[in-house]
């Protein structure tokens, strides 16, 4: 006996391709002090940051919103010093910082540059500050273990903020009147941790986040003949702070390093990409339902509704969680029962995991509309091996569905059978078949209608 499908009053609403806006890496703040600030905008220099920034967009011929900018604020940040564990507490929100507030829950900078310097006290370059305490040489000094400390628990907060790209400089090197050579040794040993180690996921941390980038500031200005900072860069012999030879020298490099990294971590990120978003009728049901083809950090879905006629505010009716990051195509659906006969219109409000978001396409939804002979488009469409077919009936009654080639030579007797009123889904396996296109033909009561189909193998 053959099955058959009851279904009243169902409409199928179409089929498109939709990307939810990518997050364009291209605004930069520039959070600093001291050190930095030398670098930014050297009196003296041949070149300056925001020369090199103007070079970097006409190179590249980078205009509009494409355009790479940088903010540098006037006030000094963190207040007060900048060093390692002040930083750790602005990224943990410490009462007295507002360095989550503004810069990483909004979307103003999509790249923030942080600088610290190396903290010392009484000769104690690496500062204790709840944490584990060092007992091989606490109190006298503090080794890179403590500094590993805090770079792991600060790059534990960048990592959740994945639409943000963070460009981290390394400890900046001192002068002799600054630390005895066996500080130095530490202080080389620690830097070279965050870009060899760290960096290349060779930690105990695990994998380096793709939208962190560390800035080896140590390396350019350190003398090669000792861990201090090469005398040719120092504002004065007992002075660390750069000169405007060293400005000349870093500008250009800082500029090309932060936006090539932001850029290529931009190009690498997979959006959310609804290729689909339909919507069927059942009764007083309207099931939706929806595909992704790529998503990245997607939290999942907002289901939201509103009336037709009058205007209503759109309520929330539901949530879909969604995959995450995932580069293969994803099915959602979502139902919404015992509804009175009128026009709806339904949206999608795709969330991400630090709670951006964005909204779909709208589709409207009549569950009074009258049914009408339909063939839809297969989808996914090309597809290999398999794709699936709808169509519709106003009325009950035999029902073919046929493959031919380009030729006109029939390939494949998909249905030929009763069906009644109502849409219809049918899974086709084109496993069998070459690549190429092929046309596939309805034909019902005195309907009929082609569409075409591409297989790729």
């Amino acid at each position: 006996m053959k099955t058959k499908i009851f279904l009243t009053v169902i409409i199928l609403i179409g089929l498109f391709a939709s990307t939810f806006p990518q997050t364009k890496f291209r605004s930069a703040v520039y959070l600093t002090q001291s050190v930095g600030t030398h670098i930014y905008q050297h009196a003296g220099a041949t070149t300056s940051v925001p020369i090199e920034l103007a070079a970097y967009n006409t190179s590249n011929e980078y205009t509009g919103d494409d355009a790479c900018t940088i903010y540098n604020p006037t006030e000094d940040y963190p207040p007060a010093g900048n060093q390692l564990w002040k930083w750790r507490n602005a990224f943990e929100d410490v009462p007295g910082y507002s360095f989550k507030e503004n810069y990483l829950d909004t979307d103003t900078y999509n790249i923030i540059m942080i600088k610290h310097c190396f903290a010392s006290q009484s000769g104690i370059w690496f500062w204790w500050y709840d944490g584990p305490q060092d007992t091989l040489n606490y109190p006298q000094t503090q080794s890179t273990y403590n500094y590993q400390w805090y770079i792991r628990k600060i790059l534990t907060v960048m990592e959740r903020y994945p639409k943000k790209f963070f460009f981290w400089w390394n400890l900046p090197p001192a002068t002799e009147e600054e630390g005895p050579p066996e500080d130095m040794a530490r202080l080389k040993a620690a830097n070279k941790w965050m870009t060899d180690t760290l960096q290349a996921g060779l930690d105990s941390y695990g994998a380096f986040p793709p939208n962190v980038k560390i800035f080896d500031y140590f390396s350019l200005l350190k003398d090669p003949s000792s861990n201090y900072m090469n005398a040719i860069y120092r504002d004065a012999v007992n002075d660390a702070h750069p000169n405007a030879l060293a400005s000349s020298l870093v500008a250009p490099i800082l500029v090309q390093r932060m936006f090539d990294a932001a850029i290529a971590y931009e190009q690498s990120l997979l959006p959310v990409e609804l290729t689909s978003f339909s919507a069927t009728t059942i009764g007083s049901t309207v099931k939706l339902s929806w595909n992704t083809a790529t998503e990245i950090n997607n939290f999942g879905f907002d289901v939201e509704r509103t009336l037709s006629s009058p205007a209503l505010e759109w309520t929330k009716i539901g949530f879909v969680e969604g995959h995450g990051i995932s580069n293969s195509p994803k099915y959602y659906s979502f139902e919404d029962n015992n509804l009175t006969a009128r026009k709806y219109i339904y949206r999608l409000k795709q969330i991400d995991s630090d709670g951006q978001f964005e909204y779909s396409k709208e589709i409207e939804v009549d569950i009074n509309a009258k049914i009408k002979y339909e063939l839809s488009q297969n989808y996914p469409n090309p597809f290999n091996p398999t794709t699936t077919i709808h169509f519709s009936l106003p009325t009950s009654g035999n029902v073919k569905l046929t493959l031919y080639n380009t030729t006109g030579q029939e390939v494949r007797n998909l249905l030929n059978e009763y069906k009644e009123s109502g849409t219809h889904i049918i899974n086709f396996n084109a496993s069998g078949l070459s690549s190429g296109a092929y046309l596939y033909k309805l034909t019902a009561e005195t309907f009929s209608m082609i569409r075409k189909m591409i297989v790729i193998k």
